[in-house]
């Protein structure tokens, strides 16, 4: 597994004219990432979408904002056969990465001015380092998956 990347890839038998079927998809991808609050544009048969972090004046707002982790990926359809399709997604985890440092090192940090011993402090900023980046990969490969599933 790369650290950077987030990709997977889906094979579908679909009973229309491949041709209707793609182009069906990549609007209805499209409508997707556009409800999903992100920039789309389609370049051939492959989709490539940027999710921009807004800054606003409720620093509220602006917080929920940095926390997004799903910003930049791409997902190609292509056409194995008549009826059959290959789709691949890829999105970039490079949000996700330097978050979880940051929340490992916040931690780390705690962690040695509660015990004052640096080993204890530097295993316990790695473990929720690499507990906070697990879950984030998984909240990733979820919302991923759900806007290449509502293309069905």
């Amino acid at each position: 597994m790369n650290l950077l990347k987030y990709s997977n890839t889906e094979e579908r038998t679909i009973d229309v004219n491949s041709d209707l079927y793609i182009d069906s998809f990549k609007k209805q991808i499209q409508e997707t990432l556009r409800n999903f609050e992100a920039q789309s544009e389609i370049q051939n048969d492959t989709i490539k979408f940027k999710r921009l972090v807004r800054n606003t004046t409720h620093s509220g707002q602006n917080k929920f904002e940095a926390m997004k982790i799903v910003r930049e990926g791409l997902i190609r359809i292509e056409r194995i056969d008549a009826a059959k399709i290959r789709i691949f997604w890829e999105v970039k985890l490079d949000a996700l990465l330097f978050l979880s440092i940051s929340i490992g090192l916040l931690i780390g940090l705690l962690a040695g001015f509660a015990s004052s011993m640096i080993l204890i402090a530097m295993l316990i900023g790695l473990l929720f380092s690499t507990i906070t980046y697990f879950i984030g990969c998984s909240i990733v490969k979820s919302k991923i998956d759900e806007i290449v599933n509502a293309s069905h």
